[in-house]
């Protein structure tokens, strides 16, 4: 969906000259919040402090050039993807041709034609935003709006590792909708679509913290990544969305509950050491011991009879 009314950007300059800034800052305010720096450790500082939506960039700084920061920003994993506008007096094709080369997205001579310099900010930052929007659909289940598989993925392999460092809980439930094929059958796959829609939204009540992330995971299978959260807190989100569900009152004819249920296996791992407990094992393979633990509990809740949920290591 088209971005009707963009939240302001955040901008950066960063340069030496005084008289720049001051005649910058007039031109960019009209995009939103525009901040500044006078040296490259100083736009540093601020760029770990607060993410930005674009950068323009002196070339020739005392200390530290533009093309210097330039090719430090390159390497960040945090840093990469913002893009660099440069600003230098040289005109000639072969300090053009190294700006893009180091990574810049556009290259403005000085002095500032203030014309062409809003022009150009507002086609990078259009061109930012409808990335983001790509980036974001791709990371998104088309039917249910919540995360997809690869987006869960990432997001799994970065909480292994974090809880690792940190030394705190980290718990994932491994969600499956009960008699889902009879349920398909039954009431036909434009209901079953609709069915996933709705426990989707259950999904994302019952986890519904900033940093909980609930994805489909494939079919009828849902995820949810639960960050700083021990066994007590996960079964209270599992217990969440069964009442969630009971309320929802979903008739199910072919489930013996009669009405849409799901069972849930949960694993949690209190990150004392290493990803996800295990010192020798990487992110993946660290999610992927968290998966199938998950899915060894969610068998077994099935085993007993469905619509429960079932801690990994335990039996009840």
């Amino acid at each position: 969906m088209p971005i009707s009314n963009p939240a302001p950007a955040k901008l950066l300059l960063v340069d030496d000259d005084p008289s720049v800034i001051q005649a910058a800052s007039r031109l960019l305010t009209e995009f939103g919040r525009c901040r500044f720096a006078r040296s490259a450790a100083d736009a540093l500082r601020l760029l770990r402090s607060e993410p930005v939506d674009l950068v323009l960039l002196d070339a020739e700084m005392p200390e530290m050039s533009g093309f210097e920061l330039l090719a430090l920003m390159q390497r960040s994993e945090d840093l990469a993807e913002i893009p660099v506008v440069l600003l230098t007096s040289h005109l000639d094709e072969a300090t053009e041709e190294a700006a893009f080369q180091a990574g810049a997205v556009d290259y403005l001579s000085k002095p500032i034609r203030p014309g062409v310099l809003k022009a150009r900010i507002g086609t990078q930052l259009r061109l930012r935003r409808a990335l983001a929007e790509v980036r974001q659909l791709s990371r998104t289940d088309a039917l249910t709006g919540l995360a997809n598989r690869r987006a869960m993925q990432e997001r799994l392999e970065q909480e292994v590792s974090r809880s690792a460092r940190a030394g705190s809980p980290l718990s994932v439930l491994l969600i499956d909708v009960d008699y889902f094929k009879g349920f398909n059958d039954h009431y036909g796959h434009v209901a079953g679509d609709r069915a996933l829609v709705q426990l989707a939204a259950c999904l994302r009540e019952a986890a519904s913290r900033a940093s909980d992330l609930s994805a489909r995971w494939g079919g009828e299978e849902f995820v949810a990544v639960l960050s700083d959260t021990d066994e007590q807190g996960a079964l209270a989100v599992a217990n969440s969305l069964h009442q969630r569900l009971l309320a929802l009152d979903l008739p199910h004819e072919t489930s013996p509950f009669e009405r849409l249920t799901a069972s849930v296996g949960i694993v949690t791992r209190p990150g004392r050491s290493g990803p996800a407990g295990e010192p020798h094992l990487g992110a993946q393979e660290a999610v992927e011991c968290l998966i199938a633990e998950a899915d060894a509990a969610l068998y077994r809740a099935k085993a007993q009879g469905r619509n429960r949920s079932l801690q990994a290591g335990k039996d009840a």
